[in-house]
């Protein structure tokens, strides 16, 4: 008899599956049953099983495919009838679902789905607490499982144990009655099966051959107009914008009446007291730098209100002006014919305007601040350096703080912190709420056009768009560009593919005879 290297009782006993270490069989997983009117085992070999465990995940298929051997073999080779044969058939059939469902009883766990999301997002939690995820990806993940619950309720699934290979085959067409956004369903579904494999397979709530399978959850096609959720805005409306929040919005918050008039997220009113002015300065100066810093360097909404004074650094780097290194020269010249004195100074050479004067006696010399912002995107857990226009708006904001707060100012602060909420992070629903409600405001005064390729309104994050889409537009490399906003170079590349054709006008529409405008005009085919 070969020799028996490992032996597993499946089945609640009704077999075993046995490894031979000697024999024809050596080394390969085989399925055994005791057959007492032959006294001898009835076997079959588990060919795709490479472990232990393997082997005895494919015993109740194994053991069916076994009896559907000896039941193929016929009894008596005349007089065959196919009706017995089809109900044979289905008893099997029968039987298998009975096995499969012993099984699933027997492996896996009882739990309510509710209790099993909530365990989930405390581990996620844990993981925000540790610094290693950040809160608003908890929160993304908290809403989708309510999403989630919302179908399983319509399903009336409740516990984990109902779960089976036709669960989640109906969920698209669930969620496309509420929402027509596609990349958001896209979404639910990746942090769907993010619960499936990190919590209900690993602790067995469900079996592993469910999530293997490959088709447990279904797919939804995600359009290019899909992918348009955060337009970039474009030159004119940003002007628009600025200008509001800048010029208006930001300087009713010193007319306490005004103050009042602009509250929109209050039903009530009530006096405005001179604490509350001076919140209300602080904010909207927080959220004109706020904004400009976000179109201009390309971060996201997540990384700018985690940036701390000790990851900014102003660096001034001078500008040559032509005009005004004439002027200084004939200044000094002039000054020297009035008090008698013959100097022999050569006039200034004429250079590039772009060109950078590290020198501070240079002729023509003016203040040039590049900021180097240092960042971590959550997604990615990578550092990055961001050089970018903005050393005149964080000096001129770190100026404000200081003259408000009459404090020096910490490295470990972070930049725009809540200095009335014992310097915490800012707050960054409390500045998407505003954001919205300006939007709203010059869209629907008929100030703004939008985005010509997407009927979405504004978002914070189409600031960190436009970044993006004026760098395509501007010939920046697409692997520069991935590196500055932490993206991958497909994401930057499905962007540049939607604008490029916009870009190349003139090489699809120049002709070769006949005169050309200089300036061209657009025409509008439409009276609004």
């Amino acid at each position: 008899m070969p020799k028996i290297a490992e032996k597993q009782t499946v089945l609640n006993g009704r077999g075993s599956v046995v490894r031979f270490a000697s024999g024809t069989s050596v080394g390969n997983y085989v399925y055994r049953e005791w057959d007492n009117s032959s006294r001898n085992y009835r076997t079959k070999h588990i060919l795709e099983a490479k472990t232990m465990e393997e082997a005895i995940a494919l015993v109740p298929q194994i053991a069916i495919e076994l009896a559907q051997d000896l039941a193929a073999k016929p009894k008596t080779p005349i007089n065959i009838d196919p009706l017995n044969l089809l109900a044979r058939e289905e008893k099997l059939q029968r039987d298998k679902e009975r096995l499969f469902r012993s099984e699933q009883k027997k492996d896996s766990p009882k739990m309510t789905i509710e209790k099993a999301m909530e365990d989930w997002l405390d581990q996620q939690l844990k993981r925000v607490d540790a610094g290693a995820f950040a809160q608003n990806s908890y929160d993304h993940k908290m809403n989708c499982c309510k999403k989630i619950r919302g179908y399983l309720n319509w399903k009336k699934i409740t516990m984990t144990s109902q779960i089976n290979e036709t669960t989640f085959d109906d969920y698209c067409i669930f969620r496309l009655k509420d929402t027509d956004k596609r990349i958001l369903i896209q979404r639910e579904l990746s942090i769907l099966g993010e619960f499936i494999k990190s919590y209900l397979v690993k602790y067995k709530f469900i079996p592993a051959r469910l999530w293997l399978d490959g088709q447990f959850l279904p797919k939804i096609e995600v359009r290019q107009s899909d992918r348009n959720a955060n337009p970039a805005i474009n030159a004119e409306d940003w002007k628009t914008i600025i200008d509001y929040v800048r010029d208006v919005w930001r300087k009713d918050a010193y007319e306490p009446s005004k103050l009042q008039s602009s509250n929109q997220f209050k039903k009530e009113v009530t006096v405005v007291d001179r604490k509350t002015e001076a919140k209300s300065i602080w904010f909207r100066n927080m959220f004109w730098h706020w904004i400009l810093v976000s179109k201009n360097s390309g971060m996201s909404p997540e990384e700018i209100c985690k940036l701390k004074w000790k990851n900014v650094e102003i660096v001034d780097v001078g500008r040559v002006s032509n005009t005004k290194a004439q002027e200084e020269w004939e200044q000094v010249m002039g000054e020297a014919q009035a008090e008698g004195r013959d100097f022999d100074i050569e006039a200034p050479d004429m250079k590039d305007p772009s060109e950078w004067a590290t020198e501070g006696n240079e002729w023509g010399r003016e203040e040039r601040l590049i900021s180097y912002i240092t960042t971590m995107r959550s997604k990615t857990q990578d550092y990055r350096e961001i050089p970018c226009n903005l050393g005149h708006v964080f000096k001129r904001w770190r100026d404000f703080v200081k003259t408000h707060t009459a404090r020096p100012i910490k490295g470990d602060e972070y930049v725009f912190a809540q200095i009335y909420n014992e310097y915490k992070q800012p707050n960054q629903r409390k500045i998407g709420q505003h954001w919205r409600s300006i939007c709203d405001y010059l869209m629907s005064s008929g100030k703004l056009k939008g985005h010509k390729f997407s009927d979405r309104p504004y978002t914070l994050y189409s600031m960190r768009s436009t970044f993006i889409e004026n760098h395509i537009l501007r010939g920046t490399d697409a692997y520069l560009l991935a590196r500055i906003c932490g993206n991958s170079v497909a994401t930057i590349m499905q962007t540049y593919e939607r604008i490029d054709i916009r870009r190349r006008t003139k090489e699809l529409t120049d002709i070769e005879f006949g005169s050309k405008k200089g300036n061209p005009e657009t025409i509008s085919l439409f009276d609004e």
